[in-house]
C-alpha cells in the first residue's frame, strides 16, 4: 500500500478528511435522492471526503458533528485525468485511434503527471491502487465536490469508509482543497519510481509525433479521410507516414550531397566518402535533433 495511505492507526469508527468512501447500497441511495446526476454518473467509482476532521467529530450527547455538511468529491480513474489534460493541449487535426500530440505536448504531459503524483496539482488529489479497493489508480476531482447532510448522513459515510490518509497528506488534502499558498511538507515519489510510472501513464495514453514531422500526419490524414468524417488513422499508418518523412539531419545531408557533387565534380568516391562520413557522425545527429 503506498505511503499516502494510514495502515497503523487506520479507524473504522471516525470519518476524516480524506477517507475515501466506496458506493455501498446505502450511500448510493443518499446519491440518488439528493445528487442524481453524481450517482448516475458511471464514472465516479468512489468519493473523497474533503470536510476537515475537527468538524467531523461527534460531540455531545446526540453525538453530532461540528458540520452541518459532508463535502465529498468524486473519484475517478486516472485514464480520466490523463485524457482531459490532453485535450487542453494543441491536438493534430487528425481522426485517430488515440488523439496525436507532438513531442513538446508529451513533456508537458510528463510534468503534468510528476505533479499529479506527488499531489502537488490543484484540483485533484491522486489514489495509487496498489494493495487497496480502488480497480485502478485514481483521483479525486476536487472541483466536482457536492454536499450531503451529515445529521442523516455521517453513519452511511462511517460504514462506506475503505481508505484513510496519514496525517500529513489530510493536511497536503486541506491545502489543495483551502488552495492556500504555503506548500505542506509531504513525501516525494522516489525519481527513478515516479519516473516510470509516468512514462507507462503517459505511453498509452497518444499517438505521439515529433513536432517536425505533425503537419506530414495531418496532410497524410486528408488525403487517407478524403472527406469522411469517420475516418481515423491507425497508429500503424500514422507510424508509416512518420517512417517517410526526412528528418532534419537527413535534410541537411540531402543539400550536402547537391554542395559536394558539385564541388567534387568527377570524383564520386570521394564525394560519397564525405556523405557517409557526415551520416555517422554523432555530434551532427545531437545537433539537428
Amino acid at each position: 500500500m503506498h505511503f499516502t495511505y494510514e495502515r497503523e492507526k487506520y479507524s473504522v469508527s471516525e470519518l476524516m478528511q480524506g477517507d475515501v468512501l466506496r458506493r455501498t447500497a446505502a450511500l448510493d441511495d443518499v446519491l440518488k435522492e439528493v445528487h442524481p446526476h453524481f450517482y448516475q454518473h458511471p464514472k465516479n467509482l468512489f468519493f473523497m471526503v474533503l470536510t476537515q476532521s475537527c468538524d467531523l467529530v461527534p460531540r455531545g450527547p446526540s453525538k453530532s458533528c461540528k458540520a452541518p455538511y459532508i463535502a465529498i468529491a468524486p473519484v475517478r480513474t486516472l485514464d480520466l485525468v490523463i485524457e482531459r489534460y490532453i485535450a487542453q493541449q494543441n491536438v493534430a487535426e487528425v481522426k485517430a485511434e488515440l488523439p496525436v500530440l507532438s513531442a513538446k505536448a508529451r513533456n508537458k504531459v510528463s510534468e503534468f503527471l510528476h505533479r499529479l503524483f506527488n499531489n502537488n496539482e490543484p484540483g485533484y488529489f491522486y489514489l495509487d491502487s496498489v494493495g487497496t479497493a480502488l480497480p485502478a489508480d485514481c483521483a479525486a476531482f476536487l472541483n466536482l465536490s457536492i454536499s450531503i447532510k451529515s445529521e442523516f448522513h455521517f453513519t452511511k459515510c462511517i460504514e462506506s469508509k475503505v481508505l484513510q490518509l496519514t496525517d500529513t497528506f489530510q493536511a497536503k488534502l486541506g491545502w489543495l482543497v483551502g488552495d492556500m499558498f504555503s506548500r505542506v511538507g509531504t513525501p516525494d515519489w522516489e525519481p527513478s519510481e515516479i519516473n516510470k510510472k509516468v512514462t507507462a501513464a503517459v505511453r498509452d495514453a497518444a499517438i505521439w509525433v515529433d513536432d517536425s514531422k505533425i503537419n506530414a500526419v495531418e496532410a497524410a490524414y486528408r488525403d487517407i479521410a478524403d472527406g469522411d468524417v469517420n475516418r481515423k488513422m491507425s497508429a500503424a499508418e500514422i507510424t508509416s507516414v512518420v517512417s517517410r518523412v526526412p528528418t532534419r539531419k537527413q535534410l541537411v545531408i540531402n543539400q550536402a550531397n547537391v554542395v559536394i557533387a558539385e564541388v567534387l565534380r568527377g570524383n564520386d568516391a570521394q564525394a560519397q566518402k564525405l556523405i557517409r562520413r557526415l551520416e555517422s557522425d554523432s555530434a551532427l545527429t545531437a545537433l539537428l535533433k
